[in-house]
């Protein structure tokens, strides 16, 4: 299930991939994340089971940085609002000759060129080459019946929560004010490599979120006042965690990523900020004493898990079809017995580490000690897999250099090459990937251009 290319061969387009994505130089990366320096507190985690590992958001919202760039190139055609919907093969089936576009409009046309990369995320790609069955009927690159499978996600939910203890420790190393920096940052928990070694167990990563008592009403009134003046939240570009941290960090009893207050209610919270002020006094003086401003009935444990590759978890055509004419998408996500067996057991670390480390005790989900239960997962939107990465074609749909295995001039790009899918966010893996492949293009283009 491994990769079939090492860490050095990776590790070589980090620089790269930290300039596109607005990362600064000089963020040395080990351990499986990004370094700890700029991070004043810690648990006294036993190693040998637990580590922290550090997360980094890019401020980089892609189409504002680059579309200006790609419009203005002299080698770039931007061409928007044309769906792919086929890649039609040659005769001999072994080159893509032509990729068939249309729009909602009806407009239909055809894309010529010397090489195609497909990068439309772990889903499209793999229907993209399902749908383009003219010369191979049961889709490009699906020779050996490997394209589609092996989809996954990061799936999560609540190992339990921790009771009783210095529950303001435990939360000040994780504490997601980091987020509101220029360059944010934060830490999580994750299993150390021994104990995945020594326990056989799949890769996972939990975060301490607090749950508080009610809040004051003057000191809420405040929060509801200066979310009134923030933007909107945006679920695509700030991500699902970073919208449940942010509303678990203010404390407001609403849905995360709610809109703010409006302007017509702001009259309203002054006037209980006012009528409270000294709900507001007592924070302030907590604040300043590095205290919490909220009394916390106890922390919850959300852990993100890995998942093992299974062939059954995959991503196939329907029979229905949409406006442009494609038949659907349907993705058959499964979680294997052995996923279920590896997090149950990653939770119980997480949770007795992390109570050990505040002097608290953990209350697991039943879940985590009954294994006739399974946890409610839900999904990261971290689509992996379903064109996979493979030495050998039987195992894969792409070759080490993101090659489709059997296509001259095809290659794949995106997460949806993924062998396995490791703790941590794949933004990063992909750039990289995306890197590496660029370089491999461009240098194999030239010289058949000579």
């Amino acid at each position: 299930s491994g990769w079939p290319i090492g860490f050095d061969e990776l590790a070589q387009w980090w620089g790269r991939a930290r300039a596109i994505l607005g990362i600064p130089a000089g963020q040395t990366i080990g351990d499986g994340g990004f370094d700890h320096s700029r991070f004043t507190h810690a648990l006294p985690l036993r190693t040998g089971s637990t580590v922290d590992r550090v997360c980094y958001i890019s401020p980089v919202k892609f189409q504002t940085r680059y579309r200006e760039l790609f419009g203005e190139s002299a080698n770039i055609t931007l061409l928007l609002h044309a769906t792919l919907t086929e890649l039609v093969a040659n005769t001999g089936g072994s080159r893509v000759q032509d990729g068939c576009i249309g729009n909602l409009a009806g407009r239909r046309g055809i894309v010529r060129a010397r090489h195609y990369v497909l990068a439309g995320g772990g889903i499209e790609n793999a229907r993209l080459l399902l749908a383009s069955d003219g010369i191979h009927p049961a889709g490009m690159g699906n020779r050996h019946d490997q394209v589609g499978r092996h989809f996954m996600d990061h799936p999560r939910c609540v190992a339990g929560k921790v009771v009783d203890g210095d529950l303001h420790a435990l939360l000040r190393p994780y504490n997601s004010s980091e987020l509101r920096k220029e360059f944010p940052r934060y830490r999580e928990l994750a299993l150390s490599d021994d104990v995945q070694r020594e326990q056989r167990l799949l890769n996972a990563r939990a975060r301490p979120y607090p749950v508080t008592a009610s809040t004051p009403a003057g000191l809420q009134a405040l929060r509801e006042l200066r979310a009134s003046f923030r933007q909107p939240a945006n679920d695509a570009g700030a991500g699902v965690e970073t919208i449940v941290q942010r509303a678990l960090d203010a404390g407001i009893p609403t849905a995360a990523g709610c809109t703010p207050a409006a302007g017509t209610r702001r009259g309203r919270l002054l006037l209980r900020v006012g009528m409270n002020a000294s709900h507001v006094a007592r924070a302030m003086t907590r604040r300043l004493r590095s205290r919490p401003l909220d009394t916390y009935r106890h922390v919850a444990l959300m852990t993100y898990f890995e998942q093992s590759p299974n062939p059954d978890s995959r991503v196939t055509l329907a029979d229905t079809r949409d406006a442009l004419g494609m038949r659907r998408v349907r993705v058959d996500w499964r979680v294997a017995e052995l996923d279920y067996a590896s997090y149950r057991v990653a939770a119980g670390i997480f949770g007795e580490e992390a109570a050990r480390a505040c002097g608290g005790r953990f209350e697991p989900e039943p879940w985590v000690r009954d294994p006739a239960l399974q946890p409610a997962l839900v999904g990261t939107a971290h689509h992996l897999g379903t064109t996979r990465m493979s030495g050998r074609a039987e195992d894969g749909v792409v070759d080490p250099d993101c090659r489709v295995h059997g296509m001259e001039n095809l290659h794949v790009a995106g997460s949806s090459v993924f062998p396995t899918g490791g703790w941590a966010f794949p933004t990063f893996t992909i750039v990289a990937l995306a890197l590496r492949l660029s370089d491999r293009l461009r240098r194999g283009l030239e010289i058949a251009g000579a």
